[in-house]
């Protein structure tokens, strides 16, 4: 195949991935057609797309072809092990032309056995952060050219475009299904928090109301906390920087927690291995009526996307938080009014 006829490839390779991004197709199917594009259609081994979970620093598998389930279940990348991916985390394209000779790859044993020779890692850039790397393999000695690895990084920021996209999407529908299924609110906010968490990839999440005096913030819900760390005592906003700062100006991030954060439970925060803490307000109208606080055990950044991810949820929170108030209150007077009515008709049977 000559350059021209190789152009013409890449080509077509690249309308089929941007069709299937395109189609509505599920994040699983598009991964799929993507790896499988580039595999069959180009003529490598095999490719896999790993996904990465900061707050445990691995990358988890999402997707795979033409590798078999033996190489598949040795489990997660540690990024500690793995120099390469560390450089591809970093930003960074690596090209490896004999993996057997590859001391920065950690499971070199088993892609050997595999029958894995050449590599090519890149990473997955959603703006300027990598949320995992694209792995592509070869069954020959094969030395991969700049215009090759310029091909395979567009590829692996299409297919990370496809995974934010899907990821959102699916991550407010979940919620959306989750606050309109229950009127149970420690349920529908134990739910909201337990989706949240996930996508945004931290340790835990909590939901703290403000109480009637406006004085203390009162535990609603909580996931991913110890009971040690939840029965720590209630929050007096007056002993907590913090909230007070996000109740009258809105949202903060405390990047690292010290004596100077403002955290009111400084120690025991500490102890429960939180170190960067991201707290929204929550609003019902033009009132505060509580704060959300998603925790990291890592020191980590929150991008603009992730912040305004978590807005939205804490607006949905402060709604399904208003509902089930309203529907208590409906409860209390449909009692009183059917209390009247019995009332009414015991009055009228004895006259």
């Amino acid at each position: 195949m000559d350059e021209k006829q190789w152009m013409q490839h890449e080509v077509r390779v690249l309308y089929e991935i941007l069709q299937a991004i395109n189609s509505g197709l599920g994040q699983q199917q598009v991964l799929n057609i993507l790896l499988g594009r580039i595999v069959t259609d180009l003529n490598y081994r095999a490719a896999t797309i790993r996904l990465l979970d900061q707050e445990h620093q691995r990358l988890d598998l999402k997707a795979a072809v033409g590798l078999s389930e033996q190489y598949l279940q040795k489990g997660s990348v540690d990024v500690a092990k793995s120099g390469i991916d560390q450089k591809v985390l970093a930003g960074e394209q690596i090209a490896v032309t004999e993996l057997k000779q590859e001391t920065r790859f950690q499971h070199v044993d088993a892609a050997i056995q595999e029958g894995l020779v050449s590599m090519l890692a890149v990473p997955l850039s959603i703006y300027d952060r990598v949320i995992g790397a694209l792995h592509l393999y070869t069954a020959e000695v094969h030395e991969f050219s700049p215009e090759e690895i310029a091909f395979i990084a567009a590829i692996a920021n299409l297919g990370a475009q496809a995974i934010q996209r899907s990821r959102l999407f699916d991550a407010f529908q979940s919620i959306a299904r989750n606050v309109n299924s229950s009127l149970d609110l420690r349920e529908v906010l134990s739910k909201l928090l337990s989706i949240s968490v996930i996508e945004l990839n931290v340790k835990a999440g909590s939901i703290r109301l403000l109480g009637p005096k406006r004085e203390t913030l009162h535990l609603a819900a909580s996931t991913g906390l110890s009971q040690q760390y939840i029965q720590k005592g209630e929050v007096k906003v007056a002993q907590s920087s913090v909230d007070q700062k996000v109740l009258h100006e809105g949202n903060l991030i405390v990047a690292d927690l010290t004596d100077q954060s403002g955290f009111q439970y400084l120690e025991e925060a500490q102890r429960e291995g939180i170190h960067t803490v991201l707290v929204l307000p929550l609003r019902a109208k033009d009132t505060m009526i509580g704060v959300i606080r998603f925790y990291s055990g890592k020191a980590r950044e929150f991008t603009s996307e992730e912040i305004n991810f978590a807005i939205a949820v804490a607006d949905i929170g402060a709604i399904a938080i208003e509902n089930a108030k309203l529907h208590e209150v409906l409860k209390q007077r449909l009692a009183a009014l059917k209390e009247d009515v019995d009332g009414w008709y015991q009055f009228l049977a004895f006259s």
